[in-house]
């Protein structure tokens, strides 16, 4: 199969299209031919290498999968689906066995993985899944609005829902431009929430219904939240890690912060620990989400007529240029690459 990946860690250049074996099934699982994928952060992570999480090179990145079912492993019980089927596949699947991945909880799974992470994904023509990771493809959504769907409105979803956001909240998106923040902005409307968002594109997230668009000056952030809300916000979602101390200072107290990803240079910071306990703070922290949220997103866009926001449609080919945009911070929204290699 041809894929775009590395054979080395390093800048955007090491990427490049290869001839790589096509992934054979195993018992439980389908190969899918993937038909679009989309930019994540954690791709350019991956390339540049993760701290602590080797990866077996060759690697093709590409937490997204958008595809159809083109063949099965021996002994495979296909369920619902069958060769042919159109079908988008969860960004997290667990060992299926453990007591989380039993009741739906694949995310919490101690073994869980990761297309384009742990494994080869979506840059590839090919990629290999387990049977349990499938969803049918969502009727109303095209494909390349299903390419955007598992990582990114995945774990925007997932941190709404945990933080229990609802109508009338106020709702502070730390890194509001990128595909995440565009994808919390979004839905946190599509909630009734009221959105405070820290970007250095104004324009796109007013766009997008962010009620209060802020720079990332930490006293003009302070004076924004003193002059909309009462006690500060109902919920801070910091995608950076830099930014953590920043959203602890910026709720209400009871308030909630929801924490993930790293964009920072280290994943440390030093948090006052008074800060937390004195105003009853919960600090949480997630990671992609697992195929309920994904099947929840998915009901939800469609019962709210809700729109992902993509800037940008490239094929797979493009990729190198695509991962020096995104690490130079001018990727807005989310970009999808298609399988057109010719």
């Amino acid at each position: 199969m041809r894929a775009v990946g590395f054979d080395r860690h390093g800048d955007p250049s090491v990427l490049k299209v290869m001839e790589l074996p096509d992934p054979k099934p195993e018992p439980g699982e389908v190969v899918i031919r993937v038909l679009a994928t989309s930019l994540n952060r954690i791709d350019t992570i991956v390339r540049r290498g993760y701290p602590g999480i080797p990866v077996r090179l060759p690697h093709v990145p590409g937490a997204d999968i958008v595809g159809y079912i083109e063949s099965i492993g021996p002994n495979t019980d296909l369920g619902e689906f069958r060769i042919g089927d159109l079908v988008l596949v969860s960004n997290v699947w667990g060992c299926g066995s453990c007591r989380f991945c039993k009741v739906g909880m694949e995310d919490h799974c101690p073994s869980w993985t990761m297309p384009g992470f742990h494994v080869w994904g979506g840059y590839g023509e090919l990629v290999r899944v387990p049977v349990r990771a499938l969803i049918k493809a969502p009727k109303g959504f095209s494909i390349n609005e299903m390419a955007v769907l598992p990582l990114a409105y995945g774990v925007s979803w997932k941190a709404l829902r945990t933080a229990n956001v609802g109508p009338g909240d106020w709702v502070l998106i730390l890194s509001g431009s990128g595909g995440i923040g565009t994808a919390l902005t979004i839905l946190a409307k599509a909630l009734s929430a009221r959105v405070i968002a820290v970007t250095s594109r104004p324009n796109v997230l007013r766009s997008l219904g962010a009620d209060v668009v802020v720079g990332y000056d930490k006293d003009e952030l302070m004076k924004v939240i003193s002059e909309k809300t009462e006690y500060g916000v109902d919920t801070a979602i910091d995608t950076i890690g830099d930014t953590l101390p920043m959203a602890l200072d910026a709720i209400r107290p009871g308030g909630t912060v929801i924490t993930f990803g790293i964009l920072g240079k280290s994943p440390a910071v030093q948090i006052d620990i008074r800060r937390f306990y004195l105003r009853h703070a919960q600090l949480i922290g997630i990671h992609n989400a697992a195929k309920s949220y994904l099947r929840e997103i998915i009901d939800f866009m469609v019962s709210k007529g809700v729109r992902s926001f993509i800037s940008r449609v490239a094929t797979v080919k493009e990729t190198p240029a695509l991962h020096e945009l995104m690490e130079s911070r001018g990727v807005v929204g989310k970009v999808v690459m298609i399988h057109e290699w010719d």
